[in-house]
């Protein structure tokens, strides 16, 4: 029932309902008696406010928007739930939506958001979403950008220290004897993917290597990865160490060693953690990424923008974690 009805059924106005519903009885000079009659009547048939029409109304929905590539990925799952449990304690709630790399679904997503009335919005953009990040700027709602960039955009933003955990990677390799060192990869043009690639081939520059990059196809799925990287390990027998810059890169070629019968061939290591990379035998090396931490500076950031729209954007670089297991020692 609407607040409406609940006027016509009580013979009342419908601004004397909204008033007395909404706690400002007294300010609105209205009986107590009246106001009683009232709220005994909502009680009566359960009446439950309508949340986005009091959004509409109040400016105020309590909810932030939060757009991921796939909120099932390993990496942006925990991520979504920091977000959540982060901003259940201050009474704000959470819109989720994944773009799966899609840049039209990317931009409907936004949209729909809006829509909503969200207060503010925590984006991993797909490339080319900047017009619809710029409409989200345009109309004042605070923005955070996390995980990767988005082009040339001035954005608050936070993301892990891409480049110099994949030179932790690379480090760990070369300091324990890994000379021919492949690195698997995709053709994202994501800031991240860049970052982790340069760092790789500066790194083996530097120190005299050579670079062997497998570039897979991003839209490519897990079989067609696992079968290039197969046909990678068989045309660069000298390789000694595989350095994965996605843990989802790292699973599949996983799967490709063991098809070949190569368990044990090569050091490997992993851009990212997974679940499963501790219970391997052997147990998987990786650069973590502090997902906590990042949905903590996410939130922290856009709050400063929503209380003081005006300060300057920021960009918070969190230092990622080398975890050494046996698969490169």
């Amino acid at each position: 029932m609407s607040i409406n009805e609940i006027a016509k059924h009580l013979n009342v106005s419908k601004s004397t309902v909204s008033l007395v519903i909404n706690g400002k009885a007294e300010q609105g000079r209205i009986s107590q008696a009246l106001a009683e009659r009232i709220l005994t009547y909502v009680q009566e048939i359960g009446y439950k406010p309508n949340v986005f029409a009091k959004s509409l109304a109040t400016g105020r929905s309590h909810t932030i928007g939060l757009i991921v590539e796939n909120i099932s990925d390993s990496f942006y799952g925990p991520i979504a739930l920091h977000i959540e449990k982060y901003l259940r304690k201050i009474g704000y709630h959470v819109f989720y939506s994944s773009t799966l790399g899609s840049i039209e679904l990317g931009n409907t997503i936004v949209e729909t958001m809006l829509d909503k009335k969200v207060e503010g919005l925590i984006v991993c953009p797909t490339n080319q979403m900047e017009t619809s990040l710029e409409a989200i700027q345009k109309q004042q709602i605070p923005l955070v950008i996390f995980d990767r960039k988005a082009g040339d955009m001035a954005t608050n933003y936070v993301g892990t220290d891409n480049y110099g955990g994949s030179l932790l990677a690379v480090d760990h390799l070369l300091e324990n004897g890994f000379q021919q060192i492949g690195l698997v990869t995709n053709d994202s043009t994501q800031s991240q993917m860049i970052d982790r690639l340069n760092a790789y081939t500066d790194k083996l520059s530097q120190e005299g290597f050579h670079a062997t990059i497998l570039r897979l196809d991003f839209q490519a799925d897990a079989l067609e990865k696992a079968e290039q990287i197969k046909v990678f390990l068989r045309e660069n027998p000298q390789l000694d160490a595989l350095y994965f810059t996605t843990n989802y890169l790292c699973i599949a070629g996983l799967k490709a060693i063991q098809a070949l019968n190569r368990e044990g061939s090569y050091a490997i290591i992993s851009f990212d953690d997974h679940e499963l990379f501790e219970l391997l035998q052997p147990a998987i090396s990786c650069v973590e990424q502090p997902v906590a931490q990042i949905a903590q500076e996410a939130i922290n950031l856009l709050f400063k923008q929503k209380k003081s729209p005006d300060l300057p954007l920021q960009q918070v670089i969190i230092p990622s974690k080398l975890i050494k297991r046996k698969s490169t020692c």
